[in-house]
């Protein structure tokens, strides 16, 4: 069965860019350890900064990975 949590952690773990940069180890602590709260934060902070609700946020993730990677979401 499709994890997503598994698929997501793998994806950035294999992109250096992103598992190089220490600013990003805060991103990936929160989603290997589950922390509901700061990941909860976190996304509410992006939606701010780049001005969007976190529905057009699910929505625009959800067609990102189903154009990029087939996953029938």
């Amino acid at each position: 069965m499709f994890d997503p949590k598994m698929f997501a952690m793998n994806v950035l773990r294999q992109n250096p860019s992103i598992s190089q940069n220490p600013r990003n180890q805060d991103l990936l602590q929160v989603i290997q350890s589950g922390d509901n709260t700061r990941g909860q934060q976190i996304a509410e902070n992006l939606c701010k900064t780049y001005g969007v609700t976190p529905q057009q946020a699910v929505n625009m993730a959800t067609d990102f990975f189903r154009k990029q990677f087939h996953i029938p979401i």
